[in-house]
């Protein structure tokens, strides 16, 4: 989340709509060739002033989206490429994650959490402060089970299968959130020292890591302890937000929207492997593990992809302007299908489907 529009956010009326699912309207002018093709566009319901993360969950074929001005969450079915339920009730939405194994869905919702007071009464107020919150749903039913602090304004979501635990980036508040997934639980608030942008986990070294925009690092997180435990300094890049793991290779990419570069990283290290030029604002990474591919959206609506074969040493492939505002990008990790919510097609939402050439 980039801080012109944080400001913006924060001053911004709640602007209110709904979904309606629909078959695709009509192709867009311009050609995504040699390496996409268009599948098509398909409804979101009402244009809105901007949609955020998106989630797949692969087990049940759903792709949960933050309809972020709209304050909902969408469900929207990937095997038929329509929206099938529109969860409501929350003032802005921004960081999602599905975790299958928990049946569990969890949404960072800025603006709506435990007012100082009651974290007084709870005996939280040195945990957290702010007005954010951290929405729990059961994805059985869509149901929401539990709403718990979430700092002031939090973002990006990780999910630690090990120690059960999910880390919330507390953009704006300086800090790191932590969760336990089993008892719906505010274990400790974790100060990173400056700006944080999103988090994620890595199964090989058994850290969170997060970029801290401020300070042009990358702060590594003990799970078990929930302390931060070094800071890497991301060397020829400025204001550090997105970021992605490699599968299997224990190295990060990071995207710096201050200078348009990415950052490869080694994790175990902190050594800065290689830079490659990225598209103009870049924001959302998302990697696909069978085709080798990173992706990463921008909110110049361009999308930057490279072939990450060799971890250490991603090839740009193309840069392709994918649309409007295009700056959240999901992967079907089976189809290989990317998708691109747009805020404002013509008055509506759209979800906008790319299919990768083989």
């Amino acid at each position: 989340m980039h801080r012109v529009f944080l400001v913006a956010l924060l001053i911004a009326s709640l602007v209110g709509s709904s979904c309606d699912a629909g078959a695709p309207s009509s192709p867009p002018p311009q050609s995504f060739e040699p390496l996409f093709s268009l599948v098509g566009d398909f409804a979101l319901g009402p244009a809105t002033d901007r949609v955020d993360y998106q989630s797949v969950d692969p087990t049940s074929q759903r792709l949960y989206i933050a309809k972020m001005g709209a304050g909902k969450l969408l469900v929207f079915d990937l095997m038929h490429s329509k929206v099938t339920a529109e969860l409501d009730g929350f003032p802005k939405v921004t960081g999602v994650l599905a975790v299958p194994e928990l049946h569990r869905l969890y949404a960072s919702v800025p603006g709506a959490g435990l007012v100082p007071s009651l974290l007084v009464g709870l005996g939280m107020m040195g945990l957290t402060s702010g007005s954010g919150a951290l929405a729990v749903l059961d994805t059985a039913n869509l149901r929401e089970i539990a709403r718990l602090p979430g700092g002031v304004f939090p973002d990006g979501i990780a999910y630690d299968p090990t120690e059960h635990r999910i880390f919330v980036s507390d953009e704006l508040g300086s800090a790191v959130l932590v969760i336990d997934a089993n008892e719906n639980r505010l274990v400790a608030r974790i100060a990173t020292g400056g700006e944080v942008g999103n988090v994620r986990y890595d199964p090989l070294t058994s850290r969170v890591y997060v970029p801290i925009q401020s300070r042009d690092e990358l702060a590594v997180i003990d799970p078990v302890k929930a302390v931060v435990i070094s800071k890497y300094k991301l060397t020829g890049g400025q204001h550090p937000h997105g970021l992605a793991v490699a599968p299997g290779a224990a190295i990060g990419y990071v995207a710096c929207d201050a200078n348009d570069v990415l950052l490869a990283v080694d994790l175990a290290t902190g050594n800065t492997l290689g830079r490659r030029p990225v598209a103009r604002d870049p924001d959302v990474l998302a990697v696909d593990p069978k085709n080798k591919r990173l992706y990463v959206a921008s909110e110049s609506g361009t999308l930057s992809t490279y072939d990450i074969t060799n971890p250490a040493s991603p090839v740009t492939l193309q840069d392709v302007f994918v649309g409007e505002d295009a700056h959240s990008v999901a992967v079907d990790p089976e189809t290989h299908r990317l998708y691109f919510p747009l805020a404002n097609l013509h008055g509506h939402s759209v979800m906008r489907v790319l299919s990768p050439k083989t």
